[in-house]
Parts: C-alpha cells; sequence; structure tokens
C-alpha cells in the first residue's frame, strides 16, 4: 500500500485541507479503480479511526482519501475546532473534487463511508452530492442532536451566542465545549489512551458550533436518500437509536443495516472482532454497489 501526503480545496470556503490518498498494492496507473471517502467522528483526524477503514479498503482494491476537515488538524481555518455541519458537507464535496482530478479514479464509481458524527455527515452527503454512489455509515451518531444525549455538552444558548458575537466584535474571547470528557469511560479508552490518540487531537470544540448542530435534523434529510445505502451499528453502541432513526428515515428499500453482536459504539472504531465483521458487510455492499 502507497500513502501519499496531498492537499485539496474546500472551493466553498477557499481553505486548503490536508489528507492522505491510500493507493493499493501492484498500483496501475494504466487501470480505472473503484474509491472510497473516509471521514472519522466529530473533531477527529485523518490518523484515527478514518484511517483503519481506509486502509482495510485499500487492501481491498480501493484508492481511499482521508483528510482533516476545515479549522482540524492539518487544514486550514479560523477560529481552531469549528464542527459545522455544512462544513462538514462541504469539505466532502471537495474531496470528490479531489478524485475526480486523478485520471485512474472511475469517477462513476466513488463511494462515501463515514464514522460517528461523519456517518451522518456522509449519510447527508450521499443526498447531496450526486457524484457519490453509494454511502456507508459506521454507527451514524447524530439523528435529531436536540434530542440526543450529546446535547448535554452543549452550554444554555443565549450564552453562546453572546460569547460568539462578543468574539466577533473583538470583546470576548473564544468559549468552548468539552466533547470528550475523560469520565465518558468508553470514548476515554480511545482517545485518551494509545489505541486512537493523536498529538493534533483536541476535545474542544467552539461553542458555537452547538448553535448549527441543534438545528441539524439528519433524519428529516434522509427521507431524500437515493442511493445504496448500509448502516452498521453496534448491539451495545451508544448511537444505536440514532443510527436506525437516520436508517428508518430512508424511503427506498436498496438498504442494509447490520447490528454486530457485543460492540459498542468505540470498539466500531478500530477493534477486531468488531471492524472485521463490520468489513463483511461493507466489502460486499461496495463491490455490489461501486
Amino acid at each position: 500500500m502507497d500513502t501519499q501526503k496531498m492537499v485539496f480545496m474546500n472551493k466553498k470556503l477557499n481553505l486548503r485541507l490536508a489528507g492522505l490518498l491510500f493507493l493499493p498494492d501492484a498500483f496501475d496507473l494504466s487501470k480505472d479503480y473503484p474509491a472510497v471517502v473516509v471521514t472519522g467522528p466529530m473533531l477527529s483526524v485523518k490518523e484515527q479511526a478514518q484511517s483503519v477503514y481506509a486502509k482495510k479498503l485499500t487492501e481491498a482494491g480501493y484508492v481511499t482519501l482521508v483528510f482533516d476537515g476545515a479549522y482540524f488538524g492539518e487544514s486550514e481555518g479560523l477560529p481552531r475546532c469549528q464542527e459545522l455541519p455544512d462544513v462538514k458537507e462541504s469539505d466532502i464535496e471537495g474531496a470528490v473534487d479531489y478524485l475526480t482530478s486523478l485520471p485512474y479514479v472511475d469517477n462513476n464509481r466513488i463511494g462515501g463511508l463515514g464514522i460517528c458524527g461523519s456517518g451522518s455527515y456522509m449519510s447527508v452527503a450521499g443526498v447531496k452530492e450526486p457524484r457519490l454512489k453509494a454511502i456507508t455509515a459506521i454507527v451514524p451518531a447524530i439523528s435529531d442532536i436536540s434530542t440526543s444525549a450529546m446535547a448535554g455538552f452543549f452550554k444554555p444558548a443565549d450564552e453562546v451566542q453572546a460569547a460568539k458575537e462578543a468574539y466577533e466584535k473583538g470583546d470576548g474571547e473564544i468559549d468552548y465545549l468539552n466533547f470528550m470528557p475523560r469520565v465518558f469511560d468508553e470514548g476515554a479508552a480511545y482517545y485518551y489512551t494509545s489505541r486512537g490518540t493523536h498529538p493534533r487531537w483536541s476535545n474542544r470544540v467552539v461553542a458555537w458550533s452547538q448553535l448549527e448542530l441543534v438545528k441539524y435534523n439528519v433524519t428529516n434529510i434522509m427521507r431524500d436518500m437515493q442511493k445504496p445505502y448500509l448502516v452498521i451499528t453496534g448491539e451495545n453502541a451508544w448511537s444505536k437509536d440514532a443510527s436506525t432513526e437516520v436508517f428508518n428515515a430512508v424511503q427506498h428499500n436498496n438498504k442494509e443495516m447490520h447490528i454486530i453482536p457485543e460492540a459498542g459504539h468505540f470498539d466500531l472504531y478500530d477493534l477486531a472482532p468488531f471492524v472485521t465483521e463490520a468489513f463483511d458487510y461493507i466489502l460486499p455492499f461496495f463491490g455490489k454497489n461501486l
């Protein structure tokens, strides 16, 4: 497997995004390859869970792309650590722009795979981005965030709005939310250990992100989904209800949902045998639809 550092543009924001492109073994420049954009959990950087899935897809013969979203990791954008759904979608659009520019990528066989928060962002991209032909969502965690456990991370909306306005006027500092407290044992076992930690990862998110997140109703958007769609969640995943709501919102029958026995939400980021079992469904799905 060949790994290449690369840069592409989020054209809507005019920001450069840093990525990693994975090419299969025995790569042949004269061939046309299917490709998959792989995106990771909220606040994540490209070297985390998304690279686990991207590398496994590349081992199966796909060209894959992971990247740091705008405002995160090695990518551009200020203030840092803004988790904004519309920006996430435009990042994915930029990633597809880049893949379609590669002469060895078959533009009719580009798919998307998202994990956790971006399992939901990627699902929405499947509705809005026509060049994505099939979508896989791993433990998609956002359905209607205003009614989810994640809303427990939020601060009072009027306080956050006031802080945003003060910052924009130059009269205040950035206010942050803690999206992964250490007391959240399952998440801490990933993010605060060698399993998932990374020097460029932070648990902080700019507090005014919640003003957009709270309006982000993925369930409503997914009623317009027309693409082949696969959802994988875990039997013990805290996000299973949200994943089920997103899946059930899709009106067509060209969809699959699989529940991995005994798996928790974070188990499906990187742990065997859970990720291995997920690929028992991912590879046939993409093989049929890309």
